[in-house]
């Protein structure tokens, strides 16, 4: 069909988070024109909101074993090796992208057991895992429409995004791409995008970087591939899973749909994202957890404190009991007493586009907006959950005291059939007590369009997509167990990948 392009390129990359801004990067260096669509007004994608740590290898080979455990056998097994190396490289990637600005790129292992140091699960090839972190850049102090704890994640997009800028890569935001354009023969010749309203459409003389993250807050997604319902997202409100749809259009096929980086985490409908619990990173079996989890009826059913605190929390949420009928555990609660509730801060809110919330260092604001409930005695606390819609008055009493006397003796004996390590636990026997409402929610979707190890889009017969490449969370090599740190490596690994092999097409 005959299109009146509105912009022409070499490479468009669609996303400009960590791994849309390396394949820029890549894509130019290899002397490719490059051209950036960001349907946000503002750079950074989820990755602005990660905990800032890459995940690097130190030993290619043993990290690969590590890793064929983590896919559980749902990728292709020659994308492990690669990606493999590919971490392996990415120290001294970054630490020259990071002179542009005089980055300090710091490198460490985790000294806390079970951390990311050691391969956060006991594979075999855990130890070849470490971090890199950009710990500092003179003069910079973080970005102003962003609201973060970790400066870290701040830093790591100030260094990618200023060798952007270097390479002077045009970069269009609130530019949300929407479509594939194919000519008469199917062949990817460019894309439609809306811009502040008006479609335009951009050609693509090589190729075309799907760089545009998961389907965190598309609800009809969620509902098709994810077992639970609701789940509730963290991510930017602009992660609709579009990179996904224009996949399928051209008939991408899809992998591990169901795999989400996610935990229990907050929801209050004054805002229109998740909030996460302070508790991220691997797993500190020292740090104590002043909350146990439990369900409709004030029953106890999992461990509160696994070694992702931000990844596989969710999974014991989103059993379905059709006795009920409907989802026992969804919402679950947080209960705790008023040594809990002093103890620090429920809610960690992560947003971009300015200032979310500020949560109140010991709840009290929380309490007070009713977010938060409280009871003198624990049967106080579970008549006022009854009363609750999400609760359907299915809170016992009798069962929630039950359940409080059976976690206090855990306490005292260290040990817990869920597997809590007796370091995290702490008492709830200090009235008043409280319970908060708790969400299966997302940190990012792993899911996507499957890629070969060029980072191509493969069709269902596994034949790549000529000119079509995808890079970061859109389709994630992390399967079935997610490694901490490891989407923010992907990011750098898949983007240089996809960069490079882009730029490389030969020219309409």
């Amino acid at each position: 069909m005959s299109v009146t392009w509105d912009r022409e390129t070499d490479v468009i990359i669609a996303g400009y988070g960590l791994s849309g801004a390396v394949a820029a990067i890549e894509a130019s260096d290899a002397g490719a024109e490059v051209i950036i669509l960001e349907k946000s007004q503002f750079p950074g994608g989820l990755s602005i909101l990660a905990g800032g740590s890459i995940l690097c290898v130190s030993d290619p080979e043993s990290a690969a074993g590590y890793l064929a455990h983590l896919s559980g056998g749902r990728i292709d097994e020659n994308l492990i090796a690669p990606f493999a190396r590919g971490l392996s490289e990415i120290e001294p990637y970054m630490r020259k992208l990071a002179e542009v600005n005089g980055g300090k790129v710091t490198a460490s292992k985790s000294t806390i057991p079970g951390g990311i140091g050691e391969g956060l699960y006991p594979f075999p090839g855990q130890e070849a895992f470490y971090r890199i972190r950009v710990t500092e850049i003179p003069g910079f102090t973080g970005f102003t429409w962003v609201q973060h704890l970790r400066m870290a994640a701040l830093n790591m997009m100030k260094v990618v995004m200023d060798n952007v800028d270097k390479r002077n890569v045009p970069c269009l935001f609130s530019t949300a791409a929407t479509r594939l354009v194919r000519d008469s023969a199917g062949k990817i010749t460019g894309l439609k995008a809306v811009q502040d309203g008006k479609e335009i459409t951009v050609r693509a003389r090589r190729g075309i970087i799907l760089a545009t993250g998961g389907f965190e807050q598309n609800r009809w997604m969620q509902m098709q591939f994810l077992q639970g319902k609701p789940f509730y997202a963290m991510a930017p409100l602009t992660h609709t899973g579009d990179g996904i749809v224009m996949a399928q259009d051209v008939g991408a096929d899809l992998w591990h749909m169901w795999h989400v980086h996610g935990s229990y985490g907050l929801k209050f409908p004054e805002f229109p994202i998740a909030f996460r619990t302070p508790f991220s990173g691997p797993r500190n079996p020292k740090r104590r957890m002043p909350w146990i989890v439990v369900d409709k009826f004030g029953r106890r059913y999992m461990n509160e404190y696994q070694p992702g605190p931000q990844d596989t929390m969710h999974r014991a949420m989103e059993i379905y009991d059709p006795d009920l009928p409907g989802y026992a555990r969804i919402p679950s609660y947080l209960i705790f007493d008023e040594t809990g509730r002093a103890w620090g801060p429920l809610g960690e809110p992560l947003a971009i586009g300015g200032t979310l919330y500020n949560w109140s260092k010991d709840n009290s604001d929380e309490l007070n907006k009713g977010w938060i409930l409280r009871g003198d005695t624990l049967a106080e606390l579970a008549r006022a959950l009854a009363e609750r819609e999400d609760n359907e008055g299915r809170m016992e009493g009798k069962r929630l005291e039950k359940t409080v006397a059976e976690w206090n003796e855990v306490v005292k004996s260290g040990e817990d059939d869920f597997h809590r390590p007796p370091g995290t636990m702490m008492p709830i026997e200090s009235p008043p007590f409280y319970a908060c409402p708790v969400w299966p929610i997302i940190t990012n979707t792993q899911g996507g369009p499957v890629h070969n190890v060029k980072q191509q889009i493969v069709d269902v017969y596994k034949s790549p997509i000529p000119r079509l490449y995808a890079c970061g969370e859109l389709g994630s090599f992390f399967a079935h167990l997610y490694q901490l740190g490891g989407n923010i490596g992907e990011c750098v690994y898949s983007g240089r990948v996809a960069g490079v092999n882009a730029a490389a097409e030969k020219p309409l």
